[in-house]
């Protein structure tokens, strides 16, 4: 089984399409926008063909950041860093399917993520270490080296699907202002720039 960790956002969906994973999962672990993560994701899925999971294992005790609503920690690269987060989804997802034939956990980090567990050396160590585990589970960043608007020509993702993608970090529902719909706006905007003669 091939499975994507899936928050219906720009760079999984794009991912989603190209990959074609046997499941689509979306992990509800007490952050903020999961509802709005949900719902694309499922609806997203749907419009795809592909199968979709929820997972819910609230953890927001231990988050921080703008994800959870509750002060930065200094650590972090960004207002929205949870700590260890990736490892976490990654470590849920796996304990969640290997037995059930889990073969390859794929998620969308991509070249332009300012946070070390969307970097080369956290897939590579991580991947190395899930794999030294029961199940010989892969773990990889089939985008690490592209950038949004590159990942999602590439991918073939249809023009129709990019509206019902879901980026926002702090609400059920795009704020509009924090660094994921930043991010989701720019992006965009820089595909309808390059779709025009």
């Amino acid at each position: 089984m091939r499975l994507l960790l899936f928050s219906g956002g720009l760079d999984s969906t794009a991912l989603a399409w190209s990959q074609r994973p046997d499941l689509c999962l979306t992990i509800d672990y007490g952050q903020r926008p999961a509802q709005g993560e949900i719902r694309a994701a499922s609806g997203l899925s749907g419009l795809m063909g592909l199968r979709h999971e929820v997972l819910t294992v609230d953890l927001a005790h231990l988050g921080s950041g703008s994800l959870v609503g509750s002060e930065t920690v200094t650590v972090g690269s960004a207002p929205e860093w949870w700590p260890y987060r990736n490892q976490m989804l990654i470590t849920l997802a796996a304990m969640k399917f290997v037995g059930q034939g889990l073969k390859e956990i794929m998620f969308g980090a991509v070249a332009t993520d300012v946070h070390a567990d969307g970097k080369k050396p956290f897939v590579n160590a991580i991947s190395s270490l899930v794999s030294l585990q029961e199940g010989a589970v892969r773990v990889t960043a089939p985008a690490i080296d592209s950038d949004p608007v590159h990942l999602i020509r590439d991918s073939g993702l249809p023009a129709s699907l990019l509206g019902a993608t879901f980026s926002c970090h702090v609400a059920e529902y795009p704020c509009g202002h924090c660094r994921g719909c930043e991010k989701h706006s720019d992006t965009m905007r820089e595909l309808a720039g390059a779709a025009r003669p």
